[in-house]
C-alpha cells in the first residue's frame, strides 16, 4: 500500500521488516533523487508501471531519462521514436542498440534502425558527454 501511495519511508520500513534488502536499497536510492519527476518515475517503475514512469519523465521534461528508460527495458523502437520526436539522443539509441546486438552476435534487421545507422554516426565520447550534460541539467531542475 505504501509503495502505491509513494510513501517511501513507510515502504522502506515495511520491506525492511520482511527482510527485502534489495527493495530497501532501491527505495533508499530513489529517496536520494533530487528531481521530483525523476523520483516519481522511479517509484512508478518500482510499482511495475513503466508507461506511467515514461509519462512522468516526459511531462517533467526529462527526455533523456525517458529514452534511457526504454533502452533499459529493451523497447528499442519506442526509444528511437522518442529520440526522433524530440530531436535528441538518436545517436545514443543507435549506439546502445548496436552494443546490444554485438553482445549477442546479432545483425540489425529493423529497417528503421538500419536507415538511421546509415545517416548518423556513433561516437561514444560524444554520447557520454551529452549524457553527462543531460544529468547535470537534470540536477538543476
Amino acid at each position: 500500500m505504501s509503495t502505491a501511495a509513494k510513501d517511501l519511508t513507510t515502504a522502506e520500513i515495511a520491506y525492511s521488516a520482511i527482510n527485502e534488502a534489495e527493495k530497501v536499497e532501491y527505495i533508499s536510492q530513489i529517496k536520494e533523487i533530487s528531481n521530483n519527476a525523476a523520483r516519481n518515475a522511479e517509484m512508478s517503475l518500482f510499482c511495475r508501471q513503466p508507461v506511467e514512469a515514461e509519462g512522468i519523465l516526459l511531462q517533467g521534461g526529462l527526455i533523456y531519462r525517458a529514452i534511457r528508460l526504454n533502452i533499459d527495458l529493451y523497447k528499442w523502437n519506442r526509444a528511437l521514436e522518442l529520440a526522433i520526436k524530440h530531436k535528441t539522443h538518436v545517436d545514443t539509441v543507435l549506439a546502445y542498440r548496436q552494443r546490444y546486438l554485438e553482445d549477442f552476435g546479432l545483425q540489425e534487421t529493423d529497417n528503421v534502425f538500419v536507415q538511421y545507422s546509415k545517416e548518423i554516426s556513433v561516437d561514444w565520447t560524444t554520447i557520454q558527454n551529452k549524457i553527462s550534460m543531460e544529468l547535470e541539467n537534470e540536477r538543476g531542475k
